[in-house]
């Protein structure tokens, strides 16, 4: 039987993985605005972010490997309830 702490280890370590997976499979390039850039998904070969600033970018990316956490982990109701925060609507009851 494993213990709690080695539990929590392999939680840890599956969440390093599916961050640096998802951050991986995405990148940032320049756009054709003047300072400006896009975030493209090498998996998809499709843009999914931008023209914005860098640090936009790089805000989107993590926001998007944080919500790939929370799906590898099983917390779909979580994911959505985060994409609807982010679209600005009202957070919905998670345990209702």
């Amino acid at each position: 039987m494993k213990t709690n702490e080695q539990i929590i280890q392999e939680i840890t370590a599956f969440m390093a993985d599916v961050w640096l997976a998802a951050c991986d499979c995405r990148v940032i390039a320049p756009a054709l605005h003047l300072n400006s850039y896009m975030v493209l998904d090498v998996r998809e070969n499709a843009r999914l972010f931008g023209p914005a600033s860098g640090d936009e970018c790089r805000l989107f990316i993590h926001r998007m490997a944080a919500l790939d956490v929370l799906l590898a982990l099983g917390t779909q109701r979580i994911a959505d309830a985060a994409l609807k925060v982010a679209d600005s609507a009202k957070a919905p009851m998670l345990n209702g």
